[in-house]
């Protein structure tokens, strides 16, 4: 049993860790091919190029971000050039659901809602949200809220599967001092990482730090995803400023240095304003971080399973910045909550995970 792995690699993105990390443990088990794919492309024969390369296996295991295929917009997106040369059945592992836009300028979000509203009448965000995944033969996703979305917009039920995503067994333990004096930081350490993009809700989290600025530092560490990304990343920029020292933007650290940073984190947070998933998340759980999040739905499911994420309400400041000044205010609250992502780690491993992923190849080969 030979498998294509479709997916971004060796770049700065969440899935191409996330996908890392599953090679990892399947090449233990079994023979995987890597078929590696560069975001940003916008060309229909790479497209197709990729799914010759994959030919040659039993089974092809595609990463599905919108993004990776040219985004929302018929004319940009290559998802059917990718499959009018590829042969082999396939399965996907689906990283977000499309929503509503909500950001931007009052404009912007005018123009963006008539778009969709003519991609809704002419069918497009139908062939989006479920036709390209109607002739996968099992469509992933990490949790029960995803999987009920697909059924609610006419996915069978038998085609997907919750499989959740598994957790580094073992990473480098970080220099806390070392990342202290990188960084001239004292005192309680707050920390954002992952793509600058509005989904994260960095904005609402400098909103809240008014109230704690003169407490602790906050480090948002990462980069714009796309072009279309640094006109929020400015954003960012610029709200920080007015904190004058006590929030510092890094941009992308290698991994070396972010797990001192994490490391040397009293708390790190999670703001984000809707989101299917998380591979940030993961590595914080493998480390033991202390974690605030907002209360979206794949959130709210591993604490139902765990309590190892404290929540706030999404999308409110002030919650947000009540339940942070408790955390840094109370040890025992903060060890409590390592000690359940320690658990919740030991418990998704990436052989477990590994292991639930073989049986499904096996089921469909």
């Amino acid at each position: 049993m030979k498998i294509a792995m479709l997916t971004t690699w060796d770049e700065p993105c969440g899935i191409a860790d996330y996908a890392q990390a599953l090679v990892g443990a399947l090449q233990t088990k079994m023979e995987i091919k890597v078929v590696p794919m560069k975001h940003g492309q916008h060309s229909a024969a790479y497209f197709r190029e990729l799914g010759l390369q994959c030919n040659d296996c039993d089974l092809t295991h595609i990463q599905h971000e919108y993004i990776f295929f040219g985004g929302r917009d018929p004319w940009n997106n290559y998802w059917k050039d990718l499959l009018s040369t590829l042969k082999t059945p396939y399965i996907i592992t689906s990283h977000t659901w499309l929503q509503n836009f909500r950001g931007g300028s009052f404009w912007k979000r005018i123009l963006r809602g008539w778009r969709d509203a003519l991609y809704r009448i002419f069918g497009w965000s139908r062939y989006l949200e479920v036709g390209q995944f109607a002739k996968a033969e099992k469509v992933l996703v990490h949790t029960q809220a995803y999987a009920k979305v697909l059924q609610q917009r006419g996915l069978p039920e038998e085609k997907i599967m919750v499989i959740p995503q598994g957790i580094p067994e073992s990473l480098p333990k970080g220099d806390a001092n070392r990342a202290r004096r990188r960084w001239s930081m004292s005192g309680p350490v707050v920390t954002i990482f992952g793509f600058l993009i509005p989904s994260k809700g960095h904005l609402l989290a400098l909103q809240a730090w008014k109230k704690l600025f003169r407490q602790a530092t906050l480090l948002i560490v990462g980069k714009p995803f796309s072009k279309a990304d640094q006109a929020y990343a400015a954003a960012v920029q610029r709200a920080a400023d007015q904190y004058k020292g006590n929030v510092q933007l890094t941009g992308y650290l290698a991994p070396p240095e972010l797990t001192d940073l994490l490391a040397a984190s009293d708390v790190v947070l999670m703001p984000y304003l809707k989101g299917t998933s998380s591979y940030s998340l993961s590595v914080l759980l493998a480390q033991g971080r202390a974690v605030l999040a907002s209360d979206i739905e794949c959130f709210q499911e591993i604490v139902a399973q765990q309590p190892c994420l404290e929540l706030f309400k999404t999308g409110e400041a002030r919650d947000l910045a009540d339940h942070l000044e408790g955390l840094l205010a109370n040890k025992d609250r903060r060890q409590k909550l390592q000690n359940a992502a320690r658990a919740w780690a030991q418990e998704h491993t990436w052989d477990t995970i590994a292991s639930c992923l073989i049986k499904v190849y096996a089921e469909i080969i």
